[in-house]
């Protein structure tokens, strides 16, 4: 049982050593890594925005002919809808340019600890942009398979 005690008393030892030689400067690279991609898969549906928002646009002009195929179909109600979706769209736009305005890589003159913070801050908003994304274009996606 003694044996046990000081070989589990020696792993301890020797994970609690491992934890505390984590390189700072490592860690600061994952979590820029991290922001970035997220930043990155991100600009890969730019261009979705801005084409949900052409195509709920096109809808809006068709409403009648939608009416004229669809009797039951409430235009008013529809119509509020793709409002209310092309600025969700246009929100998570504006979500992006201000992430990426607001981000600064420069991390001159900031301890390991503050640069640490700011990554961290930096990939929870930026994946609250990607929320914003995924929300409105899974919206808008549902409206222009139904009604396109």
């Amino acid at each position: 049982m003694q044996s046990i005690n000081k070989t589990l008393t020696l792993f301890t030892l020797l994970l609690i050593n491992l934890t505390a030689c984590v390189d700072p400067k490592a860690e600061q690279k994952k979590l820029q890594e991290e922001v970035m991609a997220v930043h990155d898969s991100l600009m890969m549906d730019m261009g979705k925005l801005s084409n949900s928002k052409e195509k709920l646009s096109l809808i809006l002009t068709k409403l009648d002919s939608l009416k004229s195929t669809q009797a039951g179909l409430d235009t008013t109600i529809l119509k509020n809808k793709i409002y209310d979706t092309k600025l969700a769209l246009s929100k998570a736009d504006d979500a992006m340019m201000d992430w990426m305005n607001g981000f600064n890589p420069d991390y001159t003159n900031k301890s390991e600890q503050e640069v640490e913070v700011y990554l961290k801050n930096q990939k929870t908003k930026i994946e609250e942009v990607k929320t914003l994304f995924k929300n409105s274009l899974s919206i808008s996606d549902s409206i222009i398979t139904k009604y396109q």
